[in-house]
């Protein structure tokens, strides 16, 4: 595809919009977590079903966002994701109560945050970008959900101190209908579904027809035990973290500063360690990646485990934050490897819908968890065994032929 300089900016600058406020859906949640369970007069442990069906249903609906893509084109998708975001924060505006809040936000938004992120956004990437430019392109888009963390979250903690939730769903919904709209409107117009049809050779390939024998392979299995370590981390961040901070800091002068500040650096800490990562895919086998950045993910968590001062805080956020898309980009790449182009996709769906399942158990565990005991520290320590398992499971990669030398993608890129 002929695509100019100055459209693919554009792309990407839209890209990096939507991913940005995108964030705002999961981050919100994050902030207000405890004051929704309160406004639902239910315990963490019920209430935290809302979040675990959220992940389940990203899991779930990944691969139907895949298909709707290839239907409709990437740009379309990111538009209904749009479209269904507005409709979903209006209704928050107006009325909330705890099944309806279930439905809108552990589906509804779900499919809104799937729909406006990285499967259309990966399309979109993959067919207008060469290949020497595709992983800057990646890195850039992946990081909008970064700067949301830097930006966005500091932003919750301090509106937190004064508006309702009723109040953060309008200014979601506002900015959705009058910055984002528009421009998933300008991305589709610049890019329509023409532009994204499969040339003939490409479609009906004999290995699309045989992928999901691959599933019952011990490869893919470990695959899928290293990647939940991942969701059960990532959600134990999206969910779990902020209660944890709250409450250990809670009566101090510091306590909105601490948390708006730790989420800020782990923001800072993801834009860094994404690139990062894929600078070192360029020298180093995959699989040791892997389990290095496990090793680190697990440990942060003990760290914040003892955590009792903002220099702990800021030591966690910054080791995690390193860590946080590197798993998530190492993974992707080891599928590549191991499956090939053409069924790496949906074999990455499959692996992607098991992150999502641990995403599930954690979350709703967690809070069961929290409920029996009074304390988050079943929950961490749970989450950073299971990330020192997926370290393990990097190392026994290594010993597997797919993934003894580099990137396959570096080594394309250097012949």
């Amino acid at each position: 595809m002929d695509i100019s300089r100055n459209t693919q900016v554009i792309a990407i600058s839209v890209g990096v919009l939507v991913t940005f406020w995108a964030s705002s859906i999961k981050g919100s949640y994050q902030v207000y977590f405890l004051d929704l369970a309160s406004m639902c007069g239910l315990g963490r442990g019920v209430f935290s079903l809302t979040s675990a069906l959220f992940g389940l249903s990203i899991g779930i609906l990944s691969p139907v966002v895949g298909w709707i893509c290839d239907r409709i084109g990437p740009a379309q998708t990111i538009l209904s994701g749009v479209i269904v975001a507005m409709f979903v924060y209006l209704l928050m505006t107006l009325t909330f109560h705890f099944w309806l809040f279930l439905v809108l936000f552990g589906v509804l938004a779900a499919y809104a945050l799937t729909a406006m992120t990285f499967v259309p956004l990966a399309l979109l990437v993959d067919r207008i970008f060469d290949h020497r430019n595709k992983g800057m392109a990646y890195a850039a888009i992946t990081n909008g959900t970064a700067i949301g963390f830097m930006v966005l979250s500091p932003l919750w903690v301090w509106l937190n101190t004064f508006l309702v939730w009723q109040d953060i769903s309008l200014i979601i919904f506002g900015v959705f209908t009058l910055l984002i709209l528009p421009a998933s409107l300008w991305l589709c117009r610049l890019f329509p579904l023409r532009a994204f049809v499969l040339a003939p050779e490409a479609e009906n390939q004999p290995d699309a027809l045989t992928w999901h024998q691959h599933l019952r392979k011990p490869l893919f299995l470990l695959l899928a035990l290293s990647f939940g370590g991942c969701g059960a981390s990532m959600a134990y961040i999206d969910v779990h973290l902020v209660p944890l901070l709250q409450e250990r800091f809670s009566g101090g002068e510091g306590e909105a500063t601490l948390v708006a500040t730790s989420l800020s650096v782990l923001g800072a800490a993801e834009l860094v360690g994404a690139f990062w990562v894929g600078y070192l895919l360029r020298f180093s086998a995959p699989a040791l990646i892997l389990a290095g950045l496990y090793l680190v993910r697990g440990a942060s968590l003990l760290i914040v485990l003892a955590a009792d001062n903002l220099l702990m805080c800021m030591i966690f956020a910054v080791l995690f934050g390193l860590t946080y898309m590197g798993t998530v980009i190492v993974t992707s790449m080891m599928c590549l490897q191991a499956y090939g182009e053409q069924v790496k996709g949906k074999i990455f769906g499959c692996l992607f819908t098991v992150h999502q399942i641990f995403v599930f158990g954690t979350v709703w565990l967690g809070g069961l968890s929290f409920d029996a005991t009074q304390s988050y520290a079943g929950v961490t320590l749970a989450v950073s065994g299971l990330c020192f398992v997926s370290a393990v499971t990097g190392l026994l990669f290594f010993f597997s032929e797919p993934f003894k030398t580099r990137s396959g993608l570096a080594q394309q890129g250097q012949a």
